[in-house]
């Protein structure tokens, strides 16, 4: 009820002062929520309101409006959270559909698959939304034409290309006022254009300088911490009427504190965090070890199109390269003791090739291609254990590599008036090798109490377990091909995504069309192993098997006289299904992959956007979701049997319920125009370990925000407020013998921003 009191007075207020303005605004920028964005959802460029299957695309100019700073603020989509794990800065843990990544293991695959520029990123960087071109959140499954891993459905990123005209633009901004640590500041400039009469060129520069939104009351110190610099430039080529280059380079480092670890208790027979009290629904945070992050990526990626005769269409060649190396060290009981401290280091690359040619032939309409993904991942985590849980460094964690092809192709063409079938298949071939050091290696010996045995378990002898802070202080070294790699492995998957669609045109302004898909998860392997091979095998790295989707679908679309309406409805039968389990464990969470059985999915969907007045602007949103297990093949609830509990669980991260409500609007004051929003959105309770012991508590998220701009256009300041609510949110919630390991994500941010064109 509260919370209700709240919205009803912030939209009222937020009503309230807009109308006291006399002028309405001449130059109207809420209105640009209405417009049309073009999609990339298919490989070429469609009206979002004509692409037959249901996707939220937005601008940077609907960005800008929505004071959308990071994609993590995208919380005004139905059924979709764009979550940061919390476990490592900038892991992403998306969420579709009630599809998601609840694991942080490089080495599994998210069903949720991001797209950079068009090339797959895998489980990526959670970015920051400045000098993106678009935003498109496609619902899965989206393997005919995406691939594996976009049985959720997948997120494209599209940076912004140089223009005809030179432009540049800084903003600079700085927020966390009145937050429990220190503040914010951020500096970002793009500048770009014509250079020749075939070259242009874009140059982005991102210097984010966070000092800690968090207050560590261990020793009264700000945590959280960040540093982040990030380049992009490109370069984009038209050397003939008929084919153009578009070169794009990016590095980004990070460095920062490790991650905000919270600890409460579960249940009433863990160790209730050592004596440590703290509300769940709170951002209390006390820990006696900071921690670190050092990321460097670089990505590189090129993107040739060549206009040809035949079908008088074109030909694309996609190469994307991207590397990562990061190392971290965080506190993983959350307490103010050393209980389990966890250095990592990880190393990885991965290269794209994809070739395809879009066409005409009569009324028919094809997309055909080549696809290949090559991936190489070398890992290495340790877990500390202090001389009071035994004094003991474990290792684990070992090298990866992936090569996977596809071929596929879609037509498109009339079968009546106003009636298009649309076909599609993809055929993908995927290997994996992998060697795994597993943490419990030599665990089995050193209980019998053979000391001289191959093992990846060391006792500290004396080292203070506090000066143990990266991987080069391991007793074996994974990067440098030691420790004990008990486990070596090979395996190859294949799949076929069929799609088939009908769409029909029954005006000029609507939309509606049905297609059934299927889609995969990739099958593959656990690096990061905590069971002992020799008592319980079936708890090993695996191999696990693919995970497959198939959707039903049907949907509308309307272009109203003052605005839009989207709806769509479906069902998925999810088979196989992969999921990360975790349990308690001596040496912090243990987690395993299996396929535990199969589930079904359905929900509804609907957004509306409509213009109440030339300058003001109202939007909503719902989803729904009925997630049901249909068949478990395996103990999920560890009560020793599988039966009804395990059948009755729910699924992790398939909220029930999704809405948001927005308003914006256009005013002046004095000869300066001026736009302002306010928007809420609300996400159910969801449980994150499959257990259902660890659950995410119900979202609430309240924003404010309000422009001023020059007459001259060329500079503006403004004012926002995120999640003014206060609702606390955790990037997961995993069950530890000693109660939770429960990363924290920040609360409420208010700032102020400038931003300069010209």
């Amino acid at each position: 009820m509260k919370n209700l009191i709240k919205i009803f007075l912030s939209f009222t207020l937020f009503y309230v002062f807009v109308e006291q303005n006399v002028v309405h605004a001449q130059d109207e920028r809420a209105s640009v929520l209405i417009e049309e964005v073009i999609t990339t959802a298919r490989k070429k460029e469609e009206s979002e309101q004509e692409v037959p299957l249901a996707v939220t695309a937005l601008s940077s100019e609907q960005l800008e409006v929505q004071k959308v700073r990071n994609i993590t603020e995208l919380v005004s989509v139905p059924n979709v959270s764009l979550d940061d794990i919390g476990t490592q800065r900038g892991v992403p843990n998306f969420q579709i559909r009630g599809l998601g990544h609840n694991s942080s293991i490089a080495s599994i695959e998210s069903p949720v698959a991001m797209i950079v520029d068009g090339v797959y990123v895998g489980n990526g960087t959670v970015m920051d939304s400045f000098d993106l071109a678009s935003v498109e959140i496609l619902r899965g499954p989206q393997g005919t034409i995406i691939g594996k891993n976009a049985i959720g459905g997948a997120v494209l990123l599209n940076s912004k290309n140089p223009g005809d005209e030179w432009e540049s633009q800084v903003r600079l901004a700085m927020d966390g006022f009145g937050s429990p640590g220190a503040t914010n500041s951020m500096m970002q400039f793009a500048s770009g254009g014509p250079v020749s009469d075939i070259i242009k060129v874009r140059g982005v520069l991102y210097i984010n300088d966070n000092q800690g939104w968090f207050n560590n009351s261990f020793d009264n110190t700000h945590h959280g911490a960040h540093e982040n610099t990030m380049f992009r430039g490109t370069v984009v080529a038209d050397p003939t009427d008929s084919l153009n280059i578009n070169v794009k380079y990016s590095t980004q480092e990070t460095s920062g504190d490790g991650v905000s670890s919270q600890c409460f208790s579960l249940v009433p027979t863990d160790l209730q965090c050592f004596g440590l009290i703290q509300d769940r629904d709170s951002f209390d945070l006390s820990i006696n070890e900071k921690g670190f992050i050092e990321q460097d990526t670089e990505t590189l990626t090129i993107k040739a199109v060549q206009d040809v005769m035949l079908g008088d269409g074109q030909i694309t060649y996609l190469y994307g390269s991207s590397t990562t190396e990061s190392e971290a060290m965080g506190d993983i009981d959350g307490t103010r003791l050393f209980i389990f401290h966890a250095p990592a280091k990880t190393q990885d690359e991965s290269s794209t090739y994809e070739i395809r040619f879009n066409g005409s032939f009569g009324n028919m309409d094809l997309l055909a291609g080549y696809y290949s993904y090559t991936r190489d991942l070398t890992y290495h985590e340790m877990r500390i254990l202090p001389n009071t849980l035994g004094g003991t460094e474990w290792n684990g964690g070992g090298d990866l590599s992936v090569d996977s092809t596809a071929f596929f192709a879609t037509a498109e063409f009339p079968i009546g008036d106003n009636l298009v079938l649309d076909l599609g298949i993809r055929s993908t071939e995927e290997d994996k090798n992998v060697s795994v050091a597993s943490l419990s290696a030599g665990a089995a010996a050193l209980a019998a109490g053979i000391l001289d045995a191959p093992r990846n378990i060391y006792f500290l002898a004396g080292r203070d377990p506090s000066l143990i802070q990266r991987t080069s202080d391991a007793s074996c070294q994974i990067f440098l091909g030691g420790c004990v790699r008990d486990f070596i492995d090979n395996d190859s998957w294949s799949s076929t995504s069929p799609r088939i669609g009908l769409t029909y045109f029954p005006d000029d302004n609507t939309t509606i069309y049905g297609y059934v898909a299927d889609g995969y998860r990739s099958g593959g392997y656990n690096m990061r192993n905590t069971a002992i091979l020799q008592l319980t095998p079936d708890k090993g790295p695996g191999p696990f098997d693919q995970e497959k989707l198939q959707t039903l679908e049907v949907g509308m679309k309307r272009i109203l006289n003052n605005g839009r309406l989207n709806l769509a409805f479906f069902s998925s039968e999810l088979t196989d299904m992969q999921r990360t389990l975790n349990e308690a464990g001596p040496a912090g969470p243990v987690q395993y992959i299996k396929n535990t059985g199969d589930a079904t999915i359905s929900g509804f969907e609907a957004d509306v956007v409509l213009l109440l007045q030339n300058d003001f602007v109202f939007n909503a949103s719902l989803g729904t979701l009925d997630a049901g297990y249909d068949e478990v093949v395996y103990d999920i609830s560890q009560d020793g049997v599988v039966d009804s509990v395990d059948l009755n669980l729910m699924l992790p991260r398939a909220a029930d319920l999704t809405y948001s409500l927005g308003l914006s609007r256009d005013f002046m004051v004095a000869n300066w125009s001026a736009s302002a929003r306010v928007a809420y959105s609300y996400r159910d309770e969801v449980a994150y370990s499959d257990n259902n012991l660890g659950m995410i508590g119900e979202q609430n998220i309240l924003d404010l925000g309000v422009d001023f701009y020059s007459p001259s256009e060329n500079f503006s300041f403004g004012f926002y407020g995120k999640n003014l609510n206060d609702s606390v949110k955790h990037g997961n919630v995993s069950p530890v013998s000693w109660g939770s390991f429960s990363p924290l994500m920040p609360g409420k941010i208010i700032g102020v921003e400038a931003v300069l064109s010209f």
